[in-house]
């Protein structure tokens, strides 16, 4: 029997290969095919590939650009933003869904009403605009926190009793080199490398452990910190694990602290500086208990370590964050957005073949890319050893086909 064909372009490894996994080992258990690559691999052979449905991670540049390329060519397109819960509105439609990419999109799945209610207003529609949820933030549910707890005890293991502080000025540290016309993020950038080395002082027994967004260089904060001993930087894995393993988290308007609090972890955002402008940051700050100065971060830190907190207004704040995550978030609870995403995609009508051409199979000619760096390649073994832990929760043998055409390029099937 046929089998319809996904499609899964990743951009950023650290960020979304694993909920890019897990939506491929559901949609592989209802008889999907699924080819999870690369972006940039994907887009060069769309022309070879079966009739299928290309799973948008947004922005999509011009009319010209590859995703529109492959509507002409017969494949379903969605839409499932990586950038979709924190946004600027204005800047959200201009760039990252403009009214031309829209209108050639087949849905739009949406994190939340927020998302969703800004798409209506802007361009109607509202059938093919539907609450979805993200994958992303399925893997921070208790029933998949299971995945990541050998891991975890081996961080643990490694860094001992550490603050995770997670940063996202890529902006001004860009891996290009610094970008001084970011004046607020070098400034919010200056103010998080003097916190980092105040904590390192006045924690003399606990470790800080700095990780920097993939958009960041990493050596900036090597050289910050090369002389302070109990600060380690680190680019390693999905942030879910580093949030579980450490003893509290602090950042500022980054969307792993509504992970940390998710995860009923812990979670402070860090506001020496605000700025009227970053209207962005609203929701990562507002489930999190903010502190605007290094004697306000402090006291919170040292109330969290001792247990000092007033758990009944703990409580209370939870369930005040709670109600404003979900103007934003549709899929709380028990409500899982894999399994919104994949009965969406298979209401929808495509005409695949079911096999991909020999050609490709056999080896193919992709345009050379650095994937040396640190983080940028996946492996058949993470592949593996992801589902068969997803196995394990679901009490299951998936046992799916897994062939690698490349590197960073997998096909992925149901077993026959």
């Amino acid at each position: 029997m046929s089998k319809k064909w996904i499609y899964l372009p990743i951009e950023v490894i650290l960020r979304e290969l694993d909920a890019k996994l897990l939506l491929t080992y559901y949609a592989v258990k209802h008889n999907f095919n699924v080819v999870l690559a690369k972006q940039h691999k994907l887009y060069q052979i769309m022309e070879t590939l079966p009739k299928g449905i290309f799973v948008s991670k947004g922005y999509p540049r011009n009319k010209k650009g590859p995703l529109f390329e492959a509507k002409k060519l017969g494949h379903a397109v969605v839409d499932l933003d990586e950038e979709g819960l924190i946004f600027n509105e204005e800047a959200y439609l201009n760039n990252r869904i403009n009214e031309e990419y829209f209108n050639m999109l087949d849905q739009i799945h949406c994190w939340g009403n927020e998302q969703k209610d800004t798409l209506v207003r802007a361009y109607g529609h509202p059938e093919k605009i539907h609450l979805t949820g993200h994958p992303r933030f399925d893997l921070v549910k208790k029933k998949f926190r299971l995945l990541y707890n050998a891991e975890v005890e081996g961080i643990k293991k490694e860094y001992g009793d550490f603050i995770l502080v997670n940063t996202r000025f890529g902006k001004y540290n860009h891996l290009k080199g610094f970008n001084p016309r970011h004046d607020f993020i070098m400034s919010l950038y200056e103010h998080f490398i003097e916190m980092i080395k105040t904590l390192s002082q006045t924690y003399p027994n606990l470790n800080i452990v700095v990780r920097p967004h993939p958009r960041e260089t990493f050596s900036s904060y090597e050289e910050e910190f090369k002389n302070y001993k109990n600060v380690f930087v680190v680019r390693e894995g999905n942030v879910v694990k580093w949030n579980l393993a450490s003893k509290l988290v602090i950042h500022n308007g980054c969307t792993t602290g509504i992970e940390t609090f998710l995860l009923d972890q812990p979670v402070i955002s860090y506001m020496p500086i605000t700025s009227d402008e970053h209207t962005d940051e609203y929701l990562a700050n507002a489930v999190s208990i903010q502190a605007v100065n290094i004697h306000e971060l402090t006291s919170l830190i040292d109330s969290h370590l001792s247990g000092e907190i007033d758990r009944m207004k703990e409580k209370q704040l939870k369930s005040e964050q709670k109600k404003i995550l979900s103007n934003y978030y549709a899929a709380m609870d028990e409500n899982y957005a894999y399994e919104n995403i994949i009965s969406l995609l298979d209401s929808l009508s495509v005409n695949s073949k079911s096999s991909l051409p020999e050609s490709l199979l056999h080896g193919s000619d992709f345009s050379s890319e650095d994937e040396a760096i640190n983080g940028t390649v996946f492996t058949e073994k993470e592949i593996r050893t992801f589902f068969e832990n997803l196995d394990k929760i679901e009490k299951s043998d998936n046992n799916p086909i897994i062939q690698k055409i490349d590197q960073n390029f997998f096909v992925i099937k149901p077993k026959q």
